[in-house]
């Protein structure tokens, strides 16, 4: 039987949709980490556009909203109608001045308090308008609850290693995308792929690279909702057995942790503290980073000692098992999401 609440109407149950997409490319990260809210759902209703929480709603409806937000500030507060779990949540700093410039959306963000943050940026920026927080750390950390194997194979995955670097990956661009878009983001875009400042074989033995394989994380935007969730399952049943990912991409780094799959995130140099940094402070404590940075570099950056390797530490044949300073932070999203549900 369905269940209940105070007033009478059913109470559905709405997982994220994602089709924000950048030059006609969508992240199958964001749909992964929304297969880690999918776990605890005791079935799924109906899918919320994670850009428009504001859409129209007939019904109650319970929704864990883990990852990235937003790129429609516009669009807050979200429908009064939503009954939100806000953890793992990560807000973009330049969003963030545009939120909280309105004070309806500090009072809702406030109603919905602690917020479970997933790097230390956010809980700043909440933190410096009264808004209650906790460190969560990612949801995608608990996707072994459904998605972990028994089988350890032989394959390794490189998964969008030195992305910003990827000259594959312009092949997909949406050519009309990137004509249309402003001059500056268009040159600056075209800038990273045509003139990359680094290159894998600088990173891995050219063994690995030609026994890896490739995945990438960026898929064509043309693709329903349904084919999207079904690649990001695709993909981590592939991750569940591999013998190890490497990556550049946190959103499948953070669930091979969950998988029990040895993973090197491949540190780029992202040092932009308002884009790249301020998703990855919190993150990366909890993963081995692979750079040819110095690891003093690294530690100073990030104000703490960090699990760092030089490519020429690593022995391939048996790669670094990962940290498991992960796992109490796993444990505790895991029990307050199914509080969540049950009451």
């Amino acid at each position: 039987m369905n269940k209940k609440i105070q007033s009478g109407n059913e109470l559905s149950y709405g997982l994220l949709k994602h089709s924000q997409n950048n030059h006609g490319l969508v992240n199958i990260g964001d749909h992964i980490q929304s297969c880690a809210a999918e776990q605890f759902m005791p079935r799924i209703d109906r899918y919320v556009e994670r850009d428009k929480l504001n859409c129209d709603i007939n019904k109650p409806t319970k929704i864990i909203l883990n990852g990235w937000f937003t790129d429609s500030p516009k669009n807050w507060p979200p429908n009064p109608k939503l009954i939100p779990l806000f953890i793992s949540f990560h807000l973009q700093p330049k969003s963030a001045e545009i939120i909280f410039k309105k004070k309806e959306n500090i009072d809702y963000l406030k109603k919905f308090s602690p917020i479970g943050c997933r790097d230390y940026q956010t809980i700043k920026l909440l933190n410096k308008v009264g808004i209650s927080t906790y460190f969560s750390f990612c949801l995608t950390s608990t996707l072994g609850l459904k998605y972990s194997s028994k089988k350890r194979g032989d394959k390794i995955y490189l998964v969008d290693p030195l992305y910003t670097n990827d000259f594959r990956a312009i092949s997909q661009l949406s050519l009309k995308s990137l004509i249309t878009s402003p001059p500056i983001k268009k040159i600056h875009k075209l800038k990273e792929y045509l003139f990359p400042k680094r290159k894998i074989d600088g990173y891995l033995p050219q063994e690995i690279i030609k026994k890896g394989e490739m995945i990438n994380h960026y898929v064509r935007a043309n693709k329903s909702n349904k084919e999207l969730y079904t690649l990001a399952k695709k993909y981590l049943k592939k991750y569940a057995k591999a013998k190890l990912v490497i990556t550049s991409r946190i959103h499948c780094a953070l669930p091979c942790l969950a998988l029990n799959t040895p993973v090197l995130f491949l540190y780029d140099g992202l040092f932009d503290e308002n884009q790249h940094m301020a998703r990855l402070r919190g993150i990366l404590d909890h993963m081995n980073i692979l750079t040819t940075q110095n690891k003093d570099e690294i530690n100073e950056l990030f104000g703490k000692e960090m699990n760092v390797f030089h490519p020429k530490d690593i022995d391939w044949d048996n790669p670094p098992k990962n940290p498991a300073s992960h796992e109490e932070f796993a444990k505790d999203l895991q029990a307050r999401c199914e509080d969540f549900i049950k009451n």
